[in-house]
């Protein structure tokens, strides 16, 4: 949508145009590979006359000129040594918003100030609508980042341009990286492009000056050109200081003034704000308007002018438009917004934002399909590129028909030209949860695999949240088909890889998949000894913390230290969410197990605990045969669930619970008879050895011995003799158990009263610093002298 606008100099049109288009287009002008994409600066050298700028990833460009466009944070502009830009104090929220019907808006640009806060709205065609909002923060304001998407304004002190250094050799700054200024006139943009046009033209006219004749010397041809870049470069940043401190003073007053409160204020903002409005209003273009939902910012507000300006439109070719509407958001539209989030948050670096992501993802898991998968990945992958191939290829071709398409223009869009490393990964992700739920593990293993070749070539923090889902469908994809033991060594590599990158969230994931191979194929020493030697578990998941213990308790019940298991495991029953019912149940049915053989017999709400009554059956007819000592029936329940307890890897471990059993059992003959033969204690514990009365024999013995029963046995007539019990009150044992208490309670008295009691002379006053010096000098010198003496002796 075109409009006419009056100025100081007479008619002038704009447009208003959305960022991605303009970008686009300026990429669409330049060679197939002149663009680098996600190339973070992180530092800049010299060699010769060259510059020597190194990235995030490790590349290292060698640059006979560098212009640093990097924006607000620009490491070019640091390098020169300007400051980083200062904060205005204000804060802004701009958005467009997408009808799906024609507006209706007049063609009118219409702004509202005053008590502090602006605000404004122009339409961009028929259908869209771009908005801004500004305000000053104040303390009490408390609102969730979640709830609105809002930037601090920033701008550069403009005395900084004219005594700092916009130039330097043959380095310069362009764009926000020289002036970075407050959106209240619209002139990020324009003074952007404006330098563009200055700097080419700085350039050029330097570097076609004559060259002197003659020069064989390489290095004297090198020397030249360098000194005419660098004169072409004093004359760009000599013309763009000064239109450069201008805009910025321009545009910092019009905002101070339209957001500021007072008489005086509403004054000089009545007479002053509208010439200094119409002083910028030869070159206004309205910013690209960016969709609120992205989190993005424009890095040039729209232009602002203190009163409404009537805007005539002419007549344009119009666009069609494919937007249609829909009663419900579709999962492609959910997937789109997916999508934003993460670019959002690899821009922005924040990990909380792909966390969301993931969390969002898995909502939508069941939604799958692929004709959404595709057409996602035509959205965030370039179509025809070899991941966008690799990935479709994957992708089963029997439901075409069943097509959920989404034709509506999502809210947020990203540019799927060139897809950041966060998109690739997660579109990795996305198939390979798609054909572990469609059962197809041959497809999801040659997709995890070629997803784990592709992460190990990228270290960005903004990854790791995306690699460990990864990393654990990875391990998953390979245990279905019962192959874990292949990747063994991977994920050792992978776990070596994520310490050497700080990954922690890789690191845990990473040690509980390789605790989970070893314990599929009881390899518990090997287990122990990679855990005992890995770093210590941070817990910086909760889910791979409970993971983790569960794991722990698994390897201590197996090398006997019940006590150590048991805490662990009822640890990670605690700390397991909610909807995590089947990791609680595996963790209850493992630690009932412990509690049994320490001798523990759960309480009866552990089996009766909601949604765990049916799958804890198995354990609590267990329980109720350990608890009686009946072998028989405790025999029965074994053959009879095996099955479960096979599945539960459970079955050695009640196996050991027989001795508990036969101790029980035997603890309730003693209580019940003062003698009995071997040959009945052999009956009732029904015991089928080939000679039970041995066994019978041996069995009370070693009771005996352990201290499980109190009794004798009479080995000549085949009997065992129990100790009556008798009145213990009816003796002196109870009064000296309760003297030594009452002896503890006095003793423990009398120290503590000792102890509040202030040493002798302590009113006095204390030793001097002098005397103390006098003192020291002295034990040292008698500390030697010992050793001296010390040494004498050998």
């Amino acid at each position: 949508m075109s409009f006419k606008a009056r100025g100081k100099n007479g008619h002038h049109e704009f447009r208003c145009v959305k960022r991605n288009f303009l970008l686009e287009a300026l990429a669409n002008e330049l060679p197939s590979g002149t663009i680098r994409f996600s190339s973070k600066v992180v530092s800049i050298d010299e060699s010769g006359y060259f510059k020597l700028v190194h990235l995030a990833d490790g590349t290292i460009l060698k640059a006979k000129v560098l212009v640093g466009c990097d924006g607000v944070n620009s490491v070019v502009a640091k390098w020169l040594g300007l400051k980083q830009p200062a904060l205005t104090g204000r804060s802004a929220i701009r958005g467009r918003t997408d009808f799906k019907s024609p507006h209706g808006f007049d063609p009118i640009f219409m702004q509202f100030f005053g008590n502090g806060i602006r605000s404004g709205v122009i339409p961009c065609d028929d259908k869209t609508v771009y908005w801004y909002y500004t305000w000053v923060p104040s303390s009490q304001e408390n609102t969730e980042l979640d709830a609105f998407i809002s930037s601090p304004l920033r701008y550069r002190h403009p005395w900084e341009l004219l005594w700092g250094n916009i130039s330097k050799g043959n380095v310069c700054v362009a764009g926000d990286a020289l002036h970075p200024m407050t959106p209240d006139i619209g002139q990020g943009s324009c003074s952007a492009l404006e330098d563009g046009v200055v700097l080419a033209r700085c350039l050029g006219e330097a570097l076609l000056k004559s060259s002197r004749q003659g020069m064989e010397d390489k290095s004297e041809e090198g020397m030249q050109e360098h000194k005419k870049i660098e004169v072409g470069l004093k004359k760009y940043a000599n013309e763009r200081k000064w239109r450069s401190f201008d805009l910025i003073i321009t545009g910092y007053v019009v905002g101070f003034l339209q957001g500021s409160e007072g008489k005086i204020m509403t004054f000089l903002n009545k007479f002053l704000a509208p010439s200094l409005g119409r002083k910028r209003s030869k070159t206004l273009v309205p910013p690209s308007p960016i969709q609120i939902s992205t989190g993005l910012q424009p890095k040039s507000s729209l232009f602002k002018m203190t009163q409404d300006v009537e805007m005539k439109e002419v007549p344009v070719p119009s666009i069609p438009s494919n937007s249609a509407s829909s009663t419900s958001p579709s999962t492609l539209h959910n997937l789109k917004e997916i999508a934003s989030l993460l670019e959002t948050a690899a821009y922005t670096r924040e990990v909380r934002r792909i966390v969301r992501a993931v969390r969002l993802t898995m909502v939508l898991r069941r939604k799958l399909k692929v004709s959404v998968l595709s057409a996602f990945l035509n959205f965030a992958l370039s179509p025809g590129s070899e991941v966008h191939s690799r990935l479709s290829s994957y992708l089963p071709r029997d439901d075409e028909h069943d097509m959920d398409v989404d034709t509506a223009t999502s809210a947020t869009q990203v540019s799927s030209k060139h897809a950041l490393p966060e998109l690739e990964i997660y579109s990795y992700l996305l198939v390979l949860i798609f054909l572990i739920d469609q059962k197809k593990y041959n497809e999801a293993k040659a997709c995890a695999s070629a997803s784990i070749a592709r992460i190990k070539n990228l270290n960005r923090r903004t990854i790791d949240v995306l690699a460990s889902r990864l990393y654990f469908y990875y391990s998953l994809s390979y245990e279905l088909t019962g192959d874990l033991a292949e990747i063994r060594g991977n994920l050792l590599n992978l776990h070596r890889i994520a310490t050497l990158r700080h990954d922690e969230l890789g690191q845990e994931t990473l040690l509980n998949l390789l605790l989970r191979n070893y314990l599929h194929y009881n390899l518990y020493d090997q287990a122990e000894k990679l855990r005992s030697k890995a770093p210590r578990f941070e817990a910086h998941s909760n889910q791979q913390f409970c993971r983790y213990l569960f794991y722990l308790g698994k390897i201590r019940t197996i090398q006997l230290e019940y006590t150590d298991a048991k805490e662990s495991l009822l640890q990670a029953a605690r700390k397991a969410p909610i909807a995590a019912l089947g990791f609680r149940i595996q963790c209850n049915k493992w630690a009932i197990i412990v509690r049994l053989l320490l001798g523990e017999i759960p309480e009866r709400t552990v089996f009766m605990q909601k949604g765990m009554e049916k799958a804890l059956r198995p354990y609590f007819e267990l329980t109720n045969a350990v608890r009686i000592g009946d072998l028989e029936l405790f025999r029965n329940i074994a053959e009879k669930f095996a099955n479960i307890f096979n599945s539960d890897r459970t079955h050695n471990l009640i196996v050991r619970l027989r001795h508990n059993v036969i101790r029980t059992g035997l603890r309730n003959i003693s209580i019940s008879y003062s003698r009995i033969s071997l040959v009945d204690v052999a009956k009732k514990l029904r015991l089928d050895s080939p000679n039970p009365v041995a066994d019978a024999e041996s069995i009370v013995a070693k009771a005996i011995r352990d201290g499980a029963i109190d009794a004798t046995l009479d080995h000549t007539n085949g009997w065992m003799v129990s100790k009556e019990t008798g009145d213990i009150y009816s003796t002196n044992e109870p009064q000296a158990a309760f003297d030594t208490r009452i002896a503890f309670c006095l003793n423990l008295h009398n120290d503590a009263v000792r102890a509040l009691r202030f040493p002798p002379n302590s009113h006095k006053e204390k030793e001097s610093a002098e005397k103390r010096r006098e003192r020291q000098q002295q034990e040292q010198e008698l500390a030697k002298h010992i050793a001296e003496e010390d040494d004498d002796e050998f």
